[in-house]
C-alpha cells in the first residue's frame, strides 16, 4: 500500500519548510523559484487556505501542511500559501495567481464555492486540486475531495445496525444542508438494507428546538417504535437531544442511539448517549496525528487539521519519485489507496473520497472500538 502514514519522527527543526518568499522569482510557468532553490527540480505545492475568512482553521491547516512536509517532503518541496478567499471568484482568482505560480498541484480550498473556483482555474492547466469540501457533485475531472464524506458514514452506520437486525430507524436531523443530505443518503442506504425509515424530524438547529424535536420523535415512537434512532447532531445540541429523549420515555434497551463522525468528543460527555454508536475515522490514526501535532505546536489540532496533512504529504509521497509530473489521475487514484492521519482512504474516478471507517460505542466518560476501521480496501474497488 502506498502510504502518507503519520508515523512518529524527529522533532522538527526551528525553521518552516521551503515556502515562497517575497524575493522569490516568477519566471512564467516555470513557476516562483525561491533564490535558495534555483537549480532544482522543485515541487511546487499551492495552498489555499482561509487565511481571511477562518482564520482558526486556515492556521491549523497551515501548520499541518508544514508538519507533513517535514515529515514527509524534501529539499525540493515548496509550499506556496495564499488566501482562498470567502467566494467563487476570489478563489479563481488566487488560484489563477498559484498557475501563474508555477504550481503543480493545489490543496484547497474549503468552502463548496472555493472548489469550484478553483478548479475553473486550474482544468485548462491540467493541475490537479485537492479540495476540502465534503460536497461530492463538484468532485471528478483532476478534482479530488480529501474531507468527511457524509454519505459513506450513513452506509457505514446503516449496513452496520442492519447487521445487527435493527430494522427500523427514526431520523433527528437539523433543518439544514447537513440534515438535508443525511435525510436523502439515510433513505438510499435504507432501501439497499431493508431498513424502513419510520420517522423523520428536521428542525431548527438551537438546543430548544433540538430538545422539542427529540420529545416529538419519543411520543411518536409510542404508537409507531423504531430500533433505532440516527441523532446527526453536535455539541450542546446533541447533548440536549439525548436528554429529552430520555425524560420522554425513550428505553435505551429497546431503541438504539446511532450518530455521525460529528459526535466524536461530544458524546462521552452526555450521559443519556451511552450505549449509542457513531461513525469515525480510524481513532488510533488519528490519536497519533494529534499528539505529534500537540508536541510540535503546544496546541491541539482543529478537526480540519488533518486533512492539510495528508493533502501535502500525499503530495511528496507522489512527487517522491515522479517529481512534477507525479500527480496523474492514475497515482492519485491508486485503488490501494493511502494511510494517512485519519486511516484509510483513497480516491475515486469522480473525485469523491472514501475511507475505512470505525463504529464506536459511547461509554461513560469513554468510548470503545466495536468493529475497527479496515487497514486495506476490497481489491474489486467497490
Amino acid at each position: 500500500m502506498a502510504a502518507c502514514a503519520t508515523a512518529p519522527s524527529s522533532t522538527p527543526p526551528p525553521v518552516g519548510p521551503p515556502v515562497a518568499p517575497p524575493d522569490a522569482q516568477v519566471q512564467g510557468r516555470e513557476g516562483v523559484t525561491p533564490p535558495f532553490m534555483r537549480g532544482r527540480e522543485i515541487v511546487r505545492v499551492g495552498l489555499l487556505l482561509p487565511f481571511s475568512l477562518r482564520p482558526q482553521d486556515a492556521a491549523a491547516l497551515y501548520n499541518a501542511a508544514e508538519l507533513a512536509l517535514f515529515d514527509h517532503g524534501d529539499q525540493n518541496t515548496l509550499l506556496i500559501p495564499r488566501d482562498g478567499g470567502a467566494d467563487e471568484a476570489s478563489a479563481n482568482a488566487a488560484a489563477r495567481a498559484l498557475v501563474a505560480d508555477g504550481a503543480d498541484i493545489i490543496i484547497g480550498p474549503v468552502l463548496r464555492e472555493g472548489v469550484i473556483g478553483a478548479a475553473n482555474a486550474a482544468r485548462g492547466q491540467n493541475i490537479p486540486v485537492i479540495g476540502f469540501s465534503s460536497d461530492r457533485t463538484i468532485g471528478g475531472n483532476g478534482v479530488y475531495l480529501l474531507s468527511f464524506q457524509l454519505e459513506d458514514e450513513i452506509s457505514r452506520i446503516v449496513s452496520y445496525a442492519a447487521s445487527n437486525n435493527i430494522r427500523t430507524i427514526a431520523l433527528l436531523a437539523p433543518s439544514n444542508e447537513y440534515g438535508r443530505r443525511v435525510e436523502s443518503a439515510l433513505r438510499a442506504e435504507a432501501r439497499l438494507h431493508n431498513v424502513t425509515i419510520s420517522h423523520s424530524q428536521l428542525y431548527n438547529r438551537t438546543d430548544g428546538e433540538a430538545s422539542a424535536a427529540a420529545t416529538s420523535i419519543a411520543n411518536a415512537l409510542r404508537t409507531q417504535p423504531a430500533q433505532g434512532i440516527l441523532i446527526a447532531e453536535s455539541g450542546t445540541a446533541l447533548r440536549a437531544i439525548g436528554t429529552a429523549l430520555v425524560r420522554a420515555g425513550v428505553d435505551q434497551r429497546q431503541v438504539r442511539f446511532m450518530g455521525t463522525s460529528v459526535w466524536a468528543g461530544d458524546a462521552q460527555r452526555e450521559p443519556t448517549l451511552a450505549g449509542g454508536w457513531f461513525v469515525s475515522a480510524d481513532p488510533a490514526s488519528r490519536t497519533s496525528f494529534e499528539s505529534r501535532y500537540q508536541a510540535t505546536y503546544g496546541e491541539q489540532p482543529t478537526r480540519l487539521a488533518s486533512l492539510g496533512y495528508d493533502a501535502v504529504a500525499l503530495a511528496a509521497l507522489l512527487s517522491r519519485n515522479g517529481g512534477p509530473n507525479g500527480f496523474s489521475r492514475t497515482q492519485l487514484e491508486n485503488g490501494e489507496g493511502f494511510s494517512g492521519s485519519d486511516g484509510l482512504f483513497r480516491f475515486r474516478s469522480n473525485g469523491a473520497i472514501e475511507r475505512g471507517l470505525a463504529i464506536i460505542e459511547v461509554r461513560q466518560n469513554s468510548v470503545a472500538i466495536l468493529e475497527p476501521a479496515p487497514q486495506q480496501f476490497p481489491r474489486s474497488g467497490t
